[in-house]
C-alpha cells in the first residue's frame, strides 16, 4: 500500500507552498483519480511521488508497505509518464527508448528483449520498433512513454493528464492496458481533467484545490458532470461569416521526412478571411506536419501555396501575419519571465513600448494569465504554459492564428472559454483560425467549416475547397 501523509511542499523562490498537508492511501492494484483545475498541484504531487522536484521545502512521509521509500524503491517501483511527452524521450528509436530503462537496471539483455515486446504490443507500436521518435505524432509520443515506464515493471504508475494527445483509438488502447495492470496488483495514479474514459476503471477520486486535497469519495465529482452539461448547454450557433478573400490557397501539397513516407500527399485546401476553421484527424494523419507548412515552418517537397498573397512562404516572411501555437507549449517559451515571453514578437515587430504593453496586458487578461505576468514560464503548469502560449501568439493580432492541439490541459469549461476567446477575436479583429484537433470541439457549433484529414490526406474535398 503506498501511504501519504501531511506532505507539504514549496517550490524554490515561492513563498506560497504548491503542496499543502496532502494525505491519503493507495492499495495494490487501486487507481486513484486527482482532480481539479489547471494549476492545482496535481503535477506537482506526481513529481514529488517520483521525487523529481527543485530542492525546495519538502515536509511529510511517502511510505510503500511499512517502511519509508528508499531511492532504488523511488527509481524502479514508481513509473511517472509526463504530461509533455517529449520531455521524457531520451533516445533517437522506439527500441533504444523503451530498453533505456532496463538496460540502466543492467536487466540481462533476453529479459530486455522480451520486456520491450511485451511494452510496446501493449500500447500498439511494435511496428515501429526502428522509427525514429523525432517523427512521431505527440500521441504516438505519448504512448512511447507508456511503454517505457511498461518496461520498468513498476509496482506504482504515474499518469500525469494521460489522454490529452490521445484520439479515440489511443484512449481505447491506454485504457485496455490499466484493465491489465490492474489486474495484476499495480497501482495507478491518474491526473487528469477528462475523467471520463477511466471511470469503469476509478476505484477513489481525490479532489484538489489550490496545492490541497479538498475531498475524496469513489464516484465522478459534481464539478466534472456540471461542466460537462454546462459545455452542451452554452454552446450556442453562430452566424457564418461571409468570407471574399484567400488567406491559404494550397494546391497538392507534399511533405516527407528524411527516411520515412510522405506525411502530406497531394492535400489541397482553402481558407478564406475570417474562417474559424476545424483541422481534424486522429493522431499521426498529418494535421500538425499541415499547419507548419503554411505556417512556413516546413516547405514542400512538391506542391503550390500562397498564405496572405505570399508564395511559398518562409516563416519569416509571416512574422506579425501567421501565428502557429505549438502543440507543445515549451517548445515556444524561452524568456525569464511570462511578460517578456508575451512581448518577445512585439519587439521584433519594432511596436511602441507603450503599444507593446497594452496588447501583453490584454493578451494576457483574455487567456486568463494576467496573475501569471511575472512567473517564469517553465515553472508553470502545462495548462497554464498553454495559456501564456496563446497569449504569446495572440498578442501581435496575426491575419491567421493556427492552433495545433489547444485544449492539453484544459478542464472542459476552460475548453468552452477558449473558444469563446477565440470566436471574440474573430469578431473584433478579423482573425482567420484553424484549430487542429483529434477530438470533436467541445462546441460543435464553433467553427465554420470541418476539414477532415486521413493518412496524410484530406478526405473532405467538400470541406477542403469552398
Amino acid at each position: 500500500m503506498l501511504t501519504v501523509t501531511d506532505l507539504t511542499y514549496t517550490y524554490p523562490g515561492e513563498h506560497q507552498p504548491a503542496l499543502t498537508d496532502i494525505s491519503f492511501s493507495i492499495a495494490d492494484g487501486t487507481c486513484a483519480c486527482f482532480s481539479g483545475h489547471s494549476g492545482c498541484g496535481k503535477t506537482t504531487l506526481l513529481r514529488a511521488l517520483k521525487e523529481l522536484l527543485p530542492e525546495g521545502i519538502l515536509s511529510g512521509s511517502i511510505r510503500y508497505g511499512e517502511l519509508p521509500l528508499t531511492r532504488e524503491d523511488v527509481l524502479t517501483g514508481f513509473g511517472l509518464v509526463f504530461q509533455n511527452a517529449e520531455s521524457q524521450l531520451l533516445c533517437s528509436t522506439v527500441f533504444d527508448e523503451v530498453a533505456f530503462g532496463p538496460e540502466n537496471l543492467c536487466i540481462p539483455p533476453d529479459e530486455i528483449h522480451q520486456r520491450i515486446i511485451a511494452a510496446l504490443s501493449a500500447v500498439d507500436l511494435l511496428e515501429f520498433g526502428n522509427r525514429n521518435v523525432e517523427r512521431f505524432s505527440a500521441g504516438q509520443k505519448q504512448r512511447l512513454c507508456i511503454a517505457s515506464v511498461l518496461s520498468m515493471q513498476p509496482r506504482v504508475i504515474l499518469l500525469d493528464e494521460p489522454t490529452s494527445q490521445l484520439d479515440g483509438k489511443g484512449r481505447e488502447d491506454l485504457l485496455r492496458v490499466l484493465h491489465h495492470l490492474k489486474k495484476k496488483g499495480i497501482s495507478i495514479l491518474i491526473a487528469e481533467h477528462n475523467i471520463q474514459p477511466f471511470t469503469e476503471i476509478i476505484d477513489r477520486y481525490f479532489l484538489m484545490s489550490d496545492g490541497r486535497i479538498t475531498g475524496s469519495q469513489d464516484y465522478p465529482p459534481d464539478e466534472y458532470r456540471r461542466g460537462q452539461q454546462n459545455v452542451a448547454s452554452e454552446a450556442q450557433p453562430r452566424k457564418k461569416r461571409a468570407a471574399t478573400t484567400t488567406v491559404v490557397s494550397a494546391e497538392n501539397l507534399a511533405v516527407s521526412y528524411p527516411g520515412s513516407k510522405h506525411v502530406l500527399c497531394d492535400s489541397s485546401c482553402e481558407i478564406r478571411d475570417g474562417e474559424l476553421i476545424h483541422l481534424h484527424g486522429e493522431n499521426g494523419c498529418g494535421k500538425s506536419t499541415l499547419l507548419k507548412t503554411i505556417a512556413g515552418a516546413i516547405q514542400p517537397d512538391s506542391g503550390s501555396m500562397t498564405v496572405t498573397g505570399k508564395k511559398q512562404p518562409k516563416a519569416g516572411e509571416l512574422l506579425g501575419t501567421v501565428a502557429l501555437l505549438f502543440q507543445n507549449p515549451q517548445r515556444q517559451l524561452f524568456e525569464d519571465t511570462v511578460r517578456d515571453e508575451v512581448a518577445f514578437t512585439l519587439k521584433r515587430l519594432n511596436l511602441p513600448e507603450k503599444v507593446t504593453n497594452q496588447r501583453v496586458e490584454c493578451a494576457l487578461s483574455i487567456c486568463e494569465a494576467f496573475h501569471l505576468r511575472d512567473r517564469l514560464p517553465l515553472t508553470l503548469s502545462f495548462g497554464e504554459q498553454h495559456r501564456v502560449a496563446l497569449a504569446s501568439v495572440i498578442a501581435p493580432e496575426p491575419q491567421l492564428l493556427l492552433l495545433d492541439e489547444p485544449f492539453a490541459g484544459l478542464d472542459p469549461l476552460q475548453r468552452l472559454r477558449l473558444l469563446k476567446i477565440l470566436a471574440q477575436l474573430r469578431q473584433e479583429k478579423g482573425t482567420t483560425i484553424v484549430i487542429a484537433s483529434h477530438d470533436p470541439l467541445p462546441d460543435p457549433a464553433w467553427s465554420d467549416r470541418i476539414i477532415t484529414m486521413q493518412n496524410g490526406r484530406i478526405v473532405s474535398p467538400e470541406a477542403a475547397l469552398v
